[in-house]
């Protein structure tokens, strides 16, 4: 893989995550050609197996398992031209953070947990419609946005998803309910 000439999703395999919407999305844009889309993720799981059956034969579309060693991983997603992140349930979600720290430019599922992590700082997409018109136009977007949005979110991960500060909350969350009783 060259740096910024591939697109990245980390995921489980698995419906909430939006992978087939970003696989569709994927295959409906100008860029399928051109830029291959690696999906990081185990494939031995229902979905996972429907997943790799339904697009593994595509020649752009690489299904390489799961990568564990976070120091890959997180080469991979600071290198991607953009990572999708489709997860769409549960809150912060760890590998969102991760992305952002890592320095990704993200392409995040519209959704309000998503949203409060992100706020303004990457594109979003409901429909493999959003994600075929995303693709087609991320290199203007790219050049406008990605040095910001990159910026934004590294300085979010410091300040607002840093051990010490959670660190703190926890532990004046504790002590106010100790103080309580």
């Amino acid at each position: 893989l060259q740096p910024y000439s591939y697109f990245l999703v980390v995921a489980r395999l698995e419906p909430e995550n939006n992978i087939e919407t970003i696989l569709k999305g994927y295959l409906l844009s100008d860029r399928e050609t051109h830029c291959p889309l690696i999906v990081v993720g185990k494939t031995d799981t229902p979905h996972g197996k429907y997943l790799v059956g339904k697009y593994g034969g595509e020649k752009s579309v690489r299904f390489v398992g799961g990568i564990y060693d976070f120091d890959k991983l997180n080469s991979l997603r600071h290198f991607s031209s953009a990572y999708f992140h489709g997860h769409s349930v549960g809150g912060t979600n760890p590998s969102l953070l991760e992305a952002m720290a890592s320095g990704s430019f993200i392409v995040a599922s519209d959704n309000v947990f998503n949203a409060s992590v992100l706020r303004g700082d990457a594109l979003y997409f409901s429909s493999d419609a959003d994600v075929c018109t995303i693709i087609n136009s991320l290199e203007a977007e790219t050049e406008a946005k990605r040095d910001t949005f990159v910026a934004n979110n590294l300085e979010r991960i410091k300040t607002a998803y840093s051990w010490e500060k959670l660190t703190d909350e926890h532990e004046q969350y504790f002590l106010e309910i100790l103080n309580k009783e």
